[in-house]
């Protein structure tokens, strides 16, 4: 019972922390590319020369940059709020599991390991040895 607890918790806190890890790592990026979206809005627009003109091409590039970057910038942030929303989920399980311990959790475990010893003893064939007449008749043979 201790040994399935023990290692449901450990899988679930295993697998919190690679999500909380990749969530993490989004969020790195998107600041990173949040601060480049940031540059290119702000970056002035330089006039060529002594022209009084803006030049349209270079402002049309520009804007075409700053379109691809905040379309990348919003990408990252989805995915960023969904490893989080996944983390933030296994944590909510791991602590509710946490405090499982001491209210149903012998109960359950238990049941499922009574479960277990049964499947085990039916999957290997082993039922017909370890039948309740079976034992009977052993213990009755011991005696005479």
């Amino acid at each position: 019972m201790i040994f399935l607890y023990t290692l449901i918790l450990l899988l679930l806190a295993a697998a919190r922390f690679l999500f909380a890890r990749r969530a993490g790592w989004l969020e790195r990026k998107y600041s990173r590319l949040s601060w480049r979206v940031h540059q290119l809005a702000n970056a002035p627009l330089w006039k060529p020369g002594n022209a009084n003109k803006h030049d349209a091409a270079a402002a049309a590039k520009r804007t075409y940059e700053l379109g691809l970057a905040t379309r990348k910038r919003d990408a990252v942030e989805a995915k960023y709020f969904a490893w989080r929303a996944r983390a933030d989920k296994l944590g909510a399980g791991l602590a509710a599991l946490r405090e499982w311990k001491g209210k149903k959790l012998p109960y359950t475990l238990g049941a499922l390991d009574i479960w277990l010893v049964l499947y085990l003893i039916d999957y290997f064939g082993v039922a017909e040895f370890m039948s309740a007449r079976n034992l009977l008749d052993s213990v009755i043979a011991l005696f005479n």
